[in-house]
């Protein structure tokens, strides 16, 4: 192995040993990145960086490395590429904690996938150029990505799946996110939150019980409309995807109550809302 080739395996291993992966993980991660061949590697890794050039970057590479059929020779160049985006952490400033918990996505999803299908596979690299890029952060139980539309900046709040999701926490993650962006990140300081996911399905209402979190979060936004069009919510609730909705489990009351409502012939929505404004500034309902 020459220098360069060196280099960049402890580039990795320093980056993975800032991940809790499970140890079959980190050696299908070691041996896809040990495996690839001087022209798989990305021509420029400054590309990834850059939300503008990420995208094209990533699929230029998903074909420079095809067949990856577990998608492990693109997670480890991924993971190689974290060690310049740190580098972009330390001269920003921005500490060591929101670095580790925002890269934490990166177990997260190789432990969703095995839940579900029991074997170790990556399949959000379609998402995970947001992390090189410093476009996204987690900030406590929550992630926020800077976004715009046409007219305006604003913050997309995400719900990891492995977020406590009590109102105490996601308010603390709120108010601590708002003081994180004004001051890494100044122009994103007082702009609106915006959220779409099917957490915020008006639907809900009719399956959850008084008193939910869930609902609870729901009340934390103005809603501002649905769209029934997305089926990822199957994945996400029920660990994977499935083809008959008979086969759905019932482990938990949402699972149940869901399943029941898909068998009635109804279709689970992602909602959309904007934070309060009373939240955006203090965190807490006044």
């Amino acid at each position: 192995m020459n220098d360069t080739r060196q280099n960049k395996k402890k580039a990795l291993d320093r980056i993975i040993e800032r991940i809790d992966f499970p140890k079959d993980a980190v050696k299908k991660i070691k041996s896809a990145f040990a495996g690839l061949r001087p022209e798989e590697y990305p021509d420029d890794m400054g590309a990834f960086l850059d939300i503008k050039t990420a995208i094209p970057a990533w699929r230029g590479l998903k074909e420079k490395l095809a067949p990856d059929p577990d998608n492990m020779k693109i997670l480890s160049l991924m993971l190689y590429a974290l060690s310049f985006t740190y580098d972009n952490y330390q001269k920003a400033g921005i500490p060591d904690e929101i670095f580790n918990a925002t890269i934490g996505c990166y177990n997260r999803f190789l432990r969703e996938h095995y839940a579900g299908y029991g074997r170790w596979a990556f399949d959000r690299d379609w998402w995970t150029h947001l992390q090189i890029a410093m476009t996204i952060f987690r900030v406590g139980e929550l992630e926020y990505e800077m976004k715009r539309d046409q007219n305006d900046k604003f913050i997309s709040i995400h719900i990891p799946s492995d977020t406590v999701f009590t109102m105490e926490r996601i308010k603390d993650s709120l108010a601590r996110s708002r003081a994180f962006f004004r001051d890494y990140f100044p122009e994103y300081g007082d702009v609106e939150y915006r959220c779409r996911s099917w957490l915020l399905s008006p639907a809900l209402k009719k399956m959850l019980p008084e008193g939910s979190n869930i609902l609870a979060f729901q009340s934390l936004f103005d809603f501002t409309g649905e769209d029934c069009s997305s089926s990822g919510y199957i994945e996400w609730i029920f660990k994977r995807k499935y083809e008959d909705f008979r086969d759905l489990p019932e482990d938990t009351t949402l699972q149940r109550n869901l399943k029941k409502y898909l068998l009635a012939g109804n279709i689970l929505s992602v909602g959309k809302g904007v934070l309060k404004k009373e939240l955006l500034f203090t965190g807490q309902e006044k």
